[in-house]
């Protein structure tokens, strides 16, 4: 094997363990932020080409939410299909929504809205995750299930300096 074989192989096994931790990692600061909040949050990388929200993780300490939710985050990976989250992406800053009770979203992506009847989502709220030159490298949510009420300005603050904390990591985080 020579130097070039080796350092190739060496470059993919650390670019891989790299994301496996980062992504280890990410998980784990999100599912604290969960518990901190009593909210569910996912975390999302943008791709390189800018047109995909890649999941990276996301929690909810129920197993059949927190599987619902991993389902509607791989399924509205296109910018194009961000629906609620096109303010976050476009203008780089947090949005928040308050759903009622029998109140629905006009923005939201068809499989966002199965999503936020089916489990009586009552408030949701993005953040955008930028990057030290100000770039969007991804964003955050936190979304309030059964308890009807709006998120404030202390939720807000909560789920921006998350993102800021966030920020380094997720930029290291390779996405295809």
């Amino acid at each position: 094997m020579g130097p070039a074989t080796v350092r190739d192989w060496l470059s993919g096994r650390v670019r891989s363990t790299r994301d496996t931790g980062l992504r280890r990692v990410l998980q784990e600061l999100v599912e604290q932020l969960a518990l901190a909040s009593a909210e569910a949050v996912t975390l999302r990388r943008l791709s390189a080409d800018g047109q995909r929200l890649e999941p990276v993780a996301w929690y909810h300490p129920d197993a059949e939410v927190r599987e619902a939710i991993g389902q509607v985050v791989h399924r509205t990976t296109a910018v194009a299909d961000s629906g609620l989250w096109r303010p976050v992406l476009r203008e780089h800053r947090p949005v928040r929504y308050h759903i009622p009770v029998g109140g629905r979203l006009a923005d939201a992506a068809p499989v966002q809205a199965s999503h936020l009847e089916r489990f009586a989502v009552r408030a949701m709220m993005g953040a955008p995750v930028l990057a030290s030159d100000g770039g969007l490298v991804g964003c955050t949510a936190m979304l309030r299930y059964g308890f009807d009420a709006p998120f404030g300005d202390a939720d807000e603050a909560l789920l921006t300096q998350f993102a800021a904390w966030t920020a380094d990591l997720l930029e290291l985080l390779e996405v295809a």
